[in-house]
């Protein structure tokens, strides 16, 4: 009965444009659920989310995920990639197309799962922020402050992000599936989607100039490659980008109708 319940159940995914969301559209529409999308654009200035995400959870993150069980109840309000990702496939995967069967490799997908936003997407983060810091470092200040912050990348966060895509490439040749965890996609794989895919291999040029990386990154990490080409070209990452594309559309179409009159 509970699971018949759960069926019921309706979905508000708040997708912010260069977030972390579109990973959770692909989970909602790979458990083919009762989902719908509510478009939300950043601050030109200020690169944060506008002010109706802080209604909706009080940090004003995305992706953020109301789940309406039909009971008249205020929703379930989820924050956090990891979690939301862990939760969706614990309670609503009911034919296990995500779940892996054997208990270790569980134990395995909930590890990446969490490794992916707690280990990964730090590096990627600080990299970023080091390698942007001249731009936005007062007049005067901007070489001293490229200085230092390349030393940081290259004395640190470049070294261990060299040493978390070796471990990935390694973890696929362990695997020899073709995913990280087992032989089908599994929640590690939908995590990973956007550290990995979307951050590095769908964005050649700029990984390449926030870590100075001269290597062919194809050529150098060939299973991670071929791991990125199979999520951009499975036919439900490429439907929900789509839809995403035409979503953020008419939404930035409507908005600046509004602001005419």
């Amino acid at each position: 009965m509970a699971s018949i319940q759960r069926k019921r159940d309706r979905f508000v995914l708040h997708w912010l444009d260069q977030s972390r969301s579109h990973r959770i559209v692909f989970l909602l529409e790979l458990l083919d659920l009762d989902y719908e999308v509510k478009v939300h654009l950043r601050h030109p200035a200020t690169w944060r989310g506008p002010k109706e995400l802080f209604k909706v959870h009080p940090l004003g993150k995305s992706p953020i995920l109301e789940i309406f069980h039909g009971d008249g109840l205020a929703p379930l309000v989820l924050a956090e990639s990891g979690f939301i990702v862990q939760y969706l496939i614990r309670t609503y995967d009911y034919s296990e197309l995500l779940t892996p069967t054997h208990p270790r490799e569980k134990i395995q997908a909930d590890y990446f799962m969490h490794y992916a936003e707690g280990t990964l997407q730090p590096l990627m983060i600080s990299l970023l922020i080091n390698s942007a810091a001249k731009d936005v470092a007062p007049r005067g200040l901007k070489s001293l402050t490229k200085i230092i912050t390349k030393g940081l990348n290259n004395a640190y966060y470049y070294h261990e992000w060299l040493l978390n895509m070796d471990y990935l490439e390694n973890q696929l040749a362990k695997e020899s599936s073709g995913y990280f965890v087992g032989n089908k996609l599994t929640g590690a794989d939908i995590m990973l989607t956007f550290p990995v895919y979307e951050n590095i291999f769908d964005n050649e040029v700029g990984i390449k100039e926030i870590t100075g990386m001269k290597e062919d990154l194809f050529k150098k990490y060939p299973r991670l490659a071929a791991w990125s080409m199979m999520i951009r070209e499975h036919p439900v990452y490429n439907r929900v980008t789509e839809i995403m594309d035409e979503q953020l559309q008419e939404y930035i179409t409507l908005h600046a109708k509004k602001k005419k009159k």
